[in-house]
């Protein structure tokens, strides 16, 4: 079983995969791939009503923020693609009995890093200039 490591640079906003630090180097090491993709779906659904105000509450789904976070931020088609990969991913993870493992870990991985730094990237750029990115 491959091990998988995300890297967060210093000074960064939370952290990703749940670590809630910020170091010099921090790395979240999951040999697990429901505690790999849950701690990473979570991570990102909460990026998103915190930092993007999609919309939150029990009959909300990821796939419906995202949606909003898309119109209301001009994300990407790339990110919101890798997004929907991830959801998608996590959702046959935990609802699919026959779906127990990741197909590829490296490139769950590769996509939420790259998806998260986009993410955060907006959120800097947004509050740096002075704009409120939840209004």
């Amino acid at each position: 079983e491959k091990t998988v490591f995300l890297h967060q640079p210093a000074g960064q906003l939370p952290t990703a995969m749940g670590s809630g630090h910020s170091s010099s180097t921090s790395y979240a090491q999951y040999k697990n791939d429901f505690e790999l993709v849950i701690r990473a779906t979570k991570d990102l659904e909460h990026l998103l009503e915190t930092g993007f105000g999609a919309p939150s509450g029990k009959t909300v789904g990821l796939h419906d923020k995202i949606t909003a976070v898309q119109r209301s931020h001009d994300l990407s088609q790339e990110s919101v693609k890798k997004l929907r990969y991830l959801v998608t991913v996590r959702n046959k993870l935990v609802h699919d009995h026959d779906f127990n493992a990741l197909p590829d870990r490296v490139h769950f991985a590769k996509s939420y890093d790259l998806v998260e730094k986009e993410l955060k990237a907006k959120l800097r750029v947004s509050s740096s200039s002075g704009g409120c990115v939840i209004c």
